[in-house]
This record gives C-alpha cells, structure tokens and sequence, in this order.
C-alpha cells in the first residue's frame, strides 16, 4: 500500500533525474507503491525531448498541463488526456518547447522499444489526446452530492472501476459533511483552490488516501478543478461531523 498524503504540493517535492526517453527531464514523485510499482509523479519534459517507438510494461496515464507532446498520429496539449494500456506500442514522442505531465502508472511501467505491441495487450482500451474541455460536464455520480458540482469521466475500467476524471466546483460551493469511501482515492488541484479538515489545498497540491478514511467537510470561495482517480468502484458514504451532532 502506498502511504497516506493529506496533502503536499507538487513543488515541495525534489525533482530526481527521468530515465525516460532522451536526455534530460526530472520526475517529482508524488506517491509510489513499493510493492507494486504504481507511482503518481510530476514529469518535466525539456525542449527537443524523444522517445522512440515502444510499449509500457504496465499501464499509463497522463493529462498535460504545459506545452504540447507530439507524436505521428497526434499532438495532445493542456488539458488534454491520455491512457496507454499495457504492452500497446505508442510513439515515437517528442517535444519542441518544456511539457509537463501528471503521470500515473499502474505498476512498474519499465519502457521496451519494440516496434509490435505485446502479445494479449489491449489497443481497444488506448485512449490518445483526450480534448477534456470538449467534453461536456454532468452531474456528479454520487447521489445526494451538493449543488455547484459537475463531473467530466476520461475513463472507467468496466471490470475493476478504477476510474479517473474531473471534478468542476462553482465559486462558494459547500460540503459539511464527512465522507468515507471503500476505495483508494487521490485527487491533484488543477486550478482554484479547496479548504479541507487539513488546510487549504491550492493548484499543485495532491493527496492518496487509502480506504475507510474519513475527510472533510470541505468549502472553496474561488472554486476549482480537480482531477481525481480512485482504484476501484466509487462509492461515498456521509456522516456529519462530531460537533454538529
């Protein structure tokens, strides 16, 4: 299991070198599970950055928040998407000015340069350059979720649940209550900010909470987005807190 952040900042976070593609970059790592190999991380790509063609020996996720990645097929820029499965060949990859990644992987996702994909990968699950602002927002998926909320899913695993998408809160939104989920949750603050149990969470700031750990309640004054993944079926649970009962 990975250990319980309530919360940190990206930038707090020292930068190790990228052993990814060529030379240069930098990875803060937010988050790894040590018996797994899963990490969310803060990738840094340089200027003039390559990676030739390959597959992942696990499963990738990133969004992009700076710059563009540009690959034969596509070129994915802010905000846009991307879930590279397992074994499925991808690239070659390059950049022309700095990117910056939030990066996900599922396991120890070690870089083959092999020009095939692996045999039982699933290319049907590959999803290149999600445009998210083009997606449209609906109604968060948790019943009785306080007004002002809107959702926009980048994916779902039909089997496991596992999911991430984005969460859009309007200025002034509320939630007094406490929640408590069955699943791992981590959430990274894109934009705006969110008041917490913990303090206040400002763009940059990431937390992994494993399950069963209540958190809240919760209030932004400027709104926010946020981009959350959980590691299995979302479900949410409320109690109010000690003092209002």
């Amino acid at each position: 299991m990975r250990p319980h952040i309530e919360f940190i900042h990206a930038e707090s976070v020292p930068c190790q070198p990228l052993l990814l593609g060529s030379a240069g970059g930098n990875i803060r790592i937010l988050s790894h599970d040590q018996e797994s190999g899963a990490l969310t991380a803060l990738v840094h790509l340089p200027a003039d950055w390559t990676l030739p063609i390959g597959r992942f020996t696990a499963s990738v996720e990133f969004y992009l928040l700076t710059g563009t990645l540009i690959t034969e097929d596509y070129a994915a820029s802010h905000h846009t998407y991307t879930f590279i499965p397992a074994g499925v060949r991808v690239g070659p990859m390059h950049t022309r000015s700095p990117v910056t990644l939030l990066w996900f992987t599922h396991g120890e996702a070690i870089f083959e340069p092999i020009d095939e994909d692996a045999p039982a990968s699933q290319r049907r699950l590959l999803i290149n350059a999600l445009d998210t602002s083009a997606l449209p927002w609906v109604n968060p998926i948790t019943p009785g979720f306080p007004p002002g909320a809107m959702r926009k899913q980048l994916r779902i695993d039909p089997d496991t649940g596992v999911s991430t998408w984005l969460l859009g809160v309007l200025p002034q939104w509320r939630e007094p209550r406490i929640e408590i989920h069955p699943v791992a949750e981590e959430a990274f603050i894109l934009q705006g900010e969110m008041a917490t149990h913990r303090g206040v969470m400002i763009a940059g700031s990431y937390f992994w909470r494993p399950p069963h750990v209540p958190h809240g309640p919760f209030h932004t004054d400027t709104g926010a987005l946020i981009l959350f993944r959980t590691d299995g079926h979302l479900q949410t649970f409320y109690r109010w807190p000690a003092s209002s009962e």
